[in-house]
């Protein structure tokens, strides 16, 4: 038997601005507040960024939840690479150059 990640459905987070914000890791709450008080905070609200905005944030809770250590690995991944720390990889044009791939 192997371990399988663990899934969260779609469905177990609704869509709704509270229960995306109340689903987001910590790390991601102070960016859903910046953005949705720029959209709301607009002489006028463009309804079509505020439902793109709220499918967004739906997709990155889901994908929080239902795999938390990647989600932190990942985020540990960016800050090492915006400090400096590590690298970024290569890019697939390059990885495929290496191997002689031309596109």
């Amino acid at each position: 038997m192997t371990a399988q990640p663990h899934e969260v459905s779609s469905s177990a987070i609704e869509r709704t601005f509270t229960a995306v914000r109340a689903s987001l890791p910590a790390v991601n709450v102070a960016a859903f507040d910046a953005e949705l008080a720029a959209i709301t905070h607009a002489d006028v609200v463009d309804l079509a960024a505020l439902d793109d905005f709220l499918t967004g944030w739906w997709r990155i809770a889901v994908r929080a939840a239902g795999d938390p250590e990647d989600w932190q690995r990942m985020h540990t991944e960016a800050e090492l690479i915006r400090s400096g720390e590590r690298s970024a990889s290569p890019s697939l044009a390059e990885v495929l150059a290496r191997r002689g791939v031309q596109i």
